[in-house]
């Protein structure tokens, strides 16, 4: 058995002060977890490997708020590596993303940095092995989604998603189906149960989540190892999904 490490301060979050914590949370972060569920579930995959979930629950896209969603994820994240999860360690994550619900109207609600600043923690900072990245229920509409988010997610790590069609069996050859809520024929107990123990945890954590210490960086130790030419490389990524994104927001969707 693996002892967990004590978390350190998250690197995206300290440079991103829309991301940092606060207790009790924010009206905006409130509404994302009523209108949404983010839930690591239960026990490991036969590889060693953990999976976290991801689904609207309210699909109007008034509602949605795409960096409220993100703040609440560097908290569960956190939170994640501040407790014990299963008595060990997994080998890896994987993400299980429900698009369910999800149509262009909430893609309009991108908001492009935050999107840059998510990828970049999730590929470069989060203290994880992605072994694979699932998409269920995907929209006919999928190409336009990837335009947008495609930019910001490296080559290796797009090759490691995997979409499946709507009642596609395909995604029960990666991960045992048993492991899913009960809402989609698995066996981890209710998604609501299951996330309510993990709004608990977050209660629990308060004083770590709101500690300000765990969210800065020592500048004196902090590597710079980022070229000029990842600098422009960026830039140009996040001019052309924001063009896209801004074509988007302009179209009369139904």
């Amino acid at each position: 058995m693996r002892s967990r490490p004590k978390p350190g301060p998250c690197p995206c979050s300290s440079r991103q002060p829309v991301f940092l914590p606060s207790l009790p949370l924010p009206l905006s972060c409130s509404l994302s977890i009523s209108l949404s569920d983010l839930v690591p579930l239960p026990g490991l995959t036969p590889e060693n490997n953990k999976l976290l979930f991801y689904r609207l629950i309210d699909f109007d896209a008034d509602k949605f708020n795409f960096t409220a969603g993100i703040k609440v994820f560097f908290m569960v994240a956190d939170c994640r590596f501040a407790t014990e999860n299963d008595g060990r360690m997994s080998d890896g994550e994987i993400p299980i993303f429900d698009m369910a619900g999800y149509t262009l109207r909430h893609l309009t609600k991108t908001v492009l940095s935050s999107l840059r600043v998510y990828m970049k923690f999730v590929q470069e900072a989060h203290p994880v092995r992605l072994k694979e990245v699932h998409v269920l229920n995907c929209p006919s509409y999928l190409d336009k989604v990837l335009t947008v988010v495609k930019p910001f997610i490296k080559s290796e790590v797009f090759k490691l998603i995997h979409f499946h069609l709507p009642n596609a069996e395909t995604p029960f050859k990666h991960f045992p189906r048993s492991m899913l809520p009960e809402e989609y024929g698995g066996q981890a107990g209710k998604m609501s149960e299951l996330k309510q123990q993990w709004m608990q945890l977050l209660k629990e954590q308060r004083d770590y989540l709101m500690d300000g210490q765990n969210w800065q960086l020592n500048k004196a130790k902090k590597l710079s190892n980022s070229s000029s030419s990842n600098r422009r490389s960026s830039t140009s990524s996040t001019s052309h999904a924001a063009s896209v994104a801004q074509s988007l927001k302009n179209l009369e969707i139904d």
